[in-house]
């Protein structure tokens, strides 16, 4: 019989500890932050009809996704991000509900990429949609979120990137440019191949590269100067009013205590749905940016829905778990409960459970194990080769006396207590 092979399959992953302990936590605490702005918790599918995603996600997007026919020859994908997903079921159950609805999600996405280092074809996401707010108060609210996430995890080494594609967008309508053609331009603009989109621009008469060449290059964390520099490139009449907001959000986010941010004039980011306000998250303990979002008021009704202005954001939480551990802060997250093994060589189950329960209700991790008296001396060791902090030991002779004895593995102490001492000994032994 053949063997079957053990390895994922290219691009995928087995994730153990510390790693999947880490995912795990910050997919909690990205939930208590989404929760405490009043946001609700969906689940959408894994697998989605290909024209979702097609209908636009931009090229990058469309030639990474996993697309295959299902067996009744659907066209159908996984999911490559979470946005349209939200935008179908924002349609399907949420359209009469009051606005803004505000969503919030976390799962694995899916892209068919050249698989490298810190980057995989399965990662996972978690994000915020806030759907019907056209205000830049929304847009800074998804921004105070970030603060807030990257605070409760311990990361205080970032960058927030702001930028308004609508400026760009605005300014290639003026020169005639088609919408599917704009995404193409903005899509190599974000790939840093600014001369090839001035190729493309140079094809339309009435454009002018020379102002893309100047945006790309304008950078500021002073709100006052981004009117300024925007005037200086070449930017007027209705595009402008892109570069206010900008500087009116650096202005906001600043003053709501996010130091970091700074704008960027000519930021563009990949996904074709973006139509105004843009950000992304930086830190040098990650090669690639870490979070990011945007708004994207055309989509609900590129879907069929009414007008509706929308805006959103994910963290990369494979990404911020990297810049974690990279940055040396993941400790705190992963260091996990305290590990407890109960070894028993007494068959005395009621009292044995008991002696489990307690420890459990004083927040330890307990592996319970049966053996003999003789086995006893291999647990222990056992236990200290795999970092437990404590050895429970319920024998004849504690089961006579009503009482347990803990070895702490790492003050190298004993004691025999009463079972009710438990909670207080872990305590002061802390988390191992």
């Amino acid at each position: 019989m053949p063997r079957i092979r053990t390895e994922p399959v290219r691009g995928m992953r087995d994730i153990l500890p510390p790693m999947s302990v880490l995912l795990r936590e910050l997919n909690s605490a990205f939930s208590r932050v989404a929760e405490s702005y009043g946001y609700t918790y969906a689940v959408v599918p894994t697998i989605e009809l290909f024209e979702l995603f097609a209908t636009k996600s931009g090229p990058e997007i469309e030639r990474s996704m996993y697309v295959f026919r299902d067996k009744a020859g659907r066209v159908v994908a996984l999911r490559p991000e979470f946005t349209a997903s939200v935008a179908r079921l924002y349609l399907r159950h949420f359209l009469p509900e009051p606005k803004p609805v505000k969503i919030y999600y976390y799962g694995q996405v899916f892209r068919y990429e050249e698989p490298q280092k810190g980057r995989y074809r399965e990662f996972w996401q978690a994000g915020v949609e806030l759907i019907g707010d056209p205000s830049l108060y929304a847009d800074l609210e998804l921004l105070m979120m970030i603060r807030d996430y990257y605070g409760l995890i311990g990361l205080s080494d970032y960058r927030v990137r702001l930028g308004n594609v609508g400026t760009l967008r605005t300014l290639m309508r003026e020169w005639g440019i088609p919408e599917s053609e704009q995404d193409y331009i903005i899509h190599l603009i974000d790939k840093k191949e600014v001369d090839e989109a001035v190729k493309k621009l140079k094809g339309y008469e009435a454009a002018d590269p020379d102002i893309v060449y100047a945006l790309v290059s304008m950078r500021t964390d002073d709100p006052e100067k981004v009117e300024e520099m925007a005037r200086d490139a070449g930017i007027k009449g209705e595009a402008m009013k892109y570069a206010k907001d900008l500087a009116t959000l650096l202005r906001m986010s600043r003053e709501a205590g996010i130091s970091s941010a700074y704008a960027d004039l000519g930021f563009v980011r990949g996904l074709a749905y973006y139509t105004g306000t843009i950000f992304e998250v930086e830190t040098p303990h990650h090669k690639s940016s870490i979070a990011g979002g945007g708004r994207y008021d055309g989509l609900i009704e590129l879907y069929g829905g009414p007008p509706t202005p929308a805006t959103g954001y994910s963290i990369g939480v494979d990404r911020t778990a990297e810049a974690l551990l990279n940055a040396g802060a993941a400790e705190a997250l992963i260091r996990g409960l305290p590990k407890v093994m109960l070894v028993a060589s007494a068959e005395a189950i009621p009292f044995i459970d008991r002696v489990a329960r307690i420890a459990r209700s004083a927040g330890a991790s307990v592996d319970t194990r049966f053996a003999s008296k003789k086995k006893i001396g291999q647990l222990i060791g056992l236990a200290s080769r795999k970092g437990y902090r404590f050895v429970i030991i319920v024998g004849e002779k504690e089961v006579g006396e009503g009482k347990v004895t803990i070895k702490d593995l790492v003050k190298r102490e004993q004691v025999t207590v009463d079972p009710e001492k438990i909670p207080e000994i872990i305590s002061s032994g802390g988390q191992g």
